[in-house]
């Protein structure tokens, strides 16, 4: 058994990424992107990236309106690689509010509908 063998790598998936989601949010900010969370996993971003994009198409979480996160592109190691920018904005990420059950009866009544 080799070194890199013994060492595991923790799965990404949606339920691992919302549970991790929900354990920055109680500990960290109600806002966080998905580099926040892989940090908090200690795993690479680009599986959260997925994990997020699937979350947010299912209505799990939302991105902020109007926030963005600012993130700066390391140097090239090579000097004659050229960039058209040192910088770029990220999404920023809220858990989504679910809506409670409807009480019919009660608007019925705020309306004048029934007795």
């Amino acid at each position: 058994m080799t070194c890199e063998s013994a060492i595991e790598t923790p799965r990404v998936t949606t339920a691992t990424v919302l549970e991790a989601i929900k354990a920055y949010v109680e500990s960290h900010s109600d806002h966080f992107t998905t580099q926040d969370i892989a940090r908090h996993m200690a795993v690479e971003e680009y599986p959260v990236r997925a994990a997020v994009s699937w979350l947010n198409r299912n209505e799990e979480i939302e991105i902020v309106p109007g926030v963005r996160s600012k993130r700066y592109l390391a140097e090239p190691e090579n000097p004659d690689t050229r960039r058209h920018t040192t910088s770029y904005s990220a999404s920023v990420y809220q858990i989504r509010e679910k809506a409670g059950k409807a009480d019919f009866a009660a608007l019925n009544r705020l309306f004048g509908y029934g007795g």
